[in-house]
């Protein structure tokens, strides 16, 4: 029968204890040998203890610091990961502000060469953004590529802040050119509008001298009136543009001795305000020159002997009152004139009795240029023409005619110049012309070449006979594809 060792020998209970001297000896040398034993035992116990607490302490067996060591690296590459999506927004916020500028007047008003840096800037700026979208992170991710994201954010970092400085450089040259030349145009169409009241203020003025000894002629005093108020937007006219000059040299000689960002707060703060002052002022120039060429063709046209007369013809047809006397050919309005009722001194001239007659019906204002018409069925394409003209030069059209009735046309025409078609035979009577100042009264402006490559899609075209090998070279006078003749 096996027996079982203990691993403590237990010492004889008392009623064991041997009886001889021997044996007794032979006890005793037993229980000596299992004490050595138990502390042999308990030694090498307490000494693997101890061992253990040593390595232990000396992080032999301790996995903390392998653990620690993994999850700063973590930490590090989620927070690199963190920083990217916070540059990828900012540079967002960027490119918004950056895109809305190109597309905006300035933008569209700014040259070439500007937009063109623009464009480049905001190319380089949204593929860093998409490389920006690239750089995350996985907490499963090992450690090297914990350390290639860092190095890959730490570069992303740097290119982010250079894209951003360059994005916002590029736009403020954008807006500082754009609106340089944004207000050089609209100076340049208010000095015409300004020309056009002055012009007829001339003719108003010798309206006014000529009917002094005159009683009773109609709308005397409502010309007077509208010269004075010709008079006051002329003086506001010249104090814009002067203000618009010193606007200009400031902006010059600040963006060649100041900082940038000083230029651009220059411009910023002047330009936006000339530019919705001379918007208004060249409107009330345009509405004005209408309501003095109005008075003075009433004035001129009319004497008080004749003043029943004309009553008399206003109440009958208008196309029979044109036609004139039969038995004579002659047209009652052409009095004074050399042109014959139904001819025209041009073969590429149509005489129509409708020609200066168009009722209000027939007729619709501009919606850019108040005071000023044309026939109701083409100013839609007129407007929408204005639109894409504005988008590319920042400002409206400027209209120096439009429609002109047969009295004003009368008063314009003059037989030794070839400047004013023939009452009756103008293209102005016939609310399909108009004269355009703005930059597009001068051949091979930019206005005027816009004009020519665009003006036709939308309904519109400048006629042969006022291009420059034409027999009246005219880069103002445009009219629409309708329009019964070349002029």
């Amino acid at each position: 029968m096996l027996t079982e060792t203990p691993l403590w020998p237990e010492l004889p209970t008392p009623h064991q204890a041997p009886s001889s001297p021997r044996a007794r000896r032979a006890a005793e040398r037993r229980a000596r040998r299992g004490r050595r034993t138990r502390w042999v035992v308990v030694a090498v116990v307490l000494g693997l203890g101890s061992v253990s607490g040593g390595a232990y302490a000396l992080g032999l067996f301790d996995p903390a610091p392998v653990a620690a060591e993994s999850s700063s690296a973590v930490v590090d590459a989620q927070a690199a990961a963190d920083d990217a999506a916070t540059l990828r927004e900012q540079l967002a916020v960027e490119v918004k502000a950056a895109q809305s500028v190109l597309e905006g007047p300035d933008g569209q008003a700014a040259p070439k060469a500007e937009r063109q840096a623009l464009d480049t800037a905001l190319d380089d700026a949204r593929r860093l953004m998409t490389a920006l979208d690239g750089a995350t992170w996985s907490p499963s991710g090992t450690e090297q590529q914990a350390t290639a994201l860092l190095g890959q954010v730490g570069t992303l970092r740097a290119d982010a802040r250079a894209a951003a400085d360059a994005l916002r450089e590029a736009t403020r040259l954008v807006v500082e050119s754009g609106r340089q030349l944004r207000l050089e145009r609209a100076m340049t169409g208010l000095e015409d509008a300004r020309a056009g009241l002055r012009e007829s203020v001339a003719v108003g003025e010798q309206a006014v001298a000529e009917s002094a000894q005159s009683a009773g002629v109609p709308d005397l005093e409502g010309l007077r009136a509208a010269l004075d108020q010709a008079a006051d937007l002329d003086a506001q006219a010249g104090a814009l543009l002067e203000k618009a000059a010193a606007a200009q040299t400031a902006a010059t000689g600040t963006a060649a001795s100041a900082p940038p960002q000083d230029g651009a707060a220059a411009q910023g703060s002047a330009v936006p305000e000339l530019l919705a002052q001379a918007g208004k002022l060249a409107t009330a120039l345009a509405t004005t020159t209408a309501q003095v060429e109005d008075a003075t063709a009433t004035v001129l046209a009319t004497t008080p002997d004749e003043a029943v007369e004309v009553e008399a013809e206003a109440a009958e047809d208008p196309a029979d009152a044109a036609a004139g006397d039969p038995d004579t050919g002659a047209d009652a309005g052409t009095a004074g004139t050399d042109t014959t009722a139904g001819t025209c001194p041009e073969p590429d001239q149509v005489w129509t009795a409708e020609n200066g007659h168009l009722s209000s019906s027939e007729l619709a204002s501009i919606p850019f240029s108040p005071g000023h018409y044309v026939r109701a069925d083409v100013v839609g394409g007129l407007a929408e023409l204005n639109e894409a003209y504005a988008a590319e030069f920042g400002v409206s059209m400027t209209i120096n005619s439009s429609y002109r009735t047969y009295a004003q046309q009368e008063s314009l025409y003059d037989p030794s110049s070839k400047t004013a078609a023939p009452p009756g035979c103008s293209n102005h009577g016939t609310g399909l012309a108009i004269d355009i100042g703005g930059g597009v009264q001068a051949f091979g402006s930019a206005q005027y070449e816009w004009l020519k490559a665009n003006a036709e899609a939308y309904g519109w075209v400048h006629p042969p006979f006022a291009e420059p090998s034409g027999r009246n070279p005219e880069p103002w006078h445009w009219q629409s594809v309708q329009a019964p003749n070349s002029y």
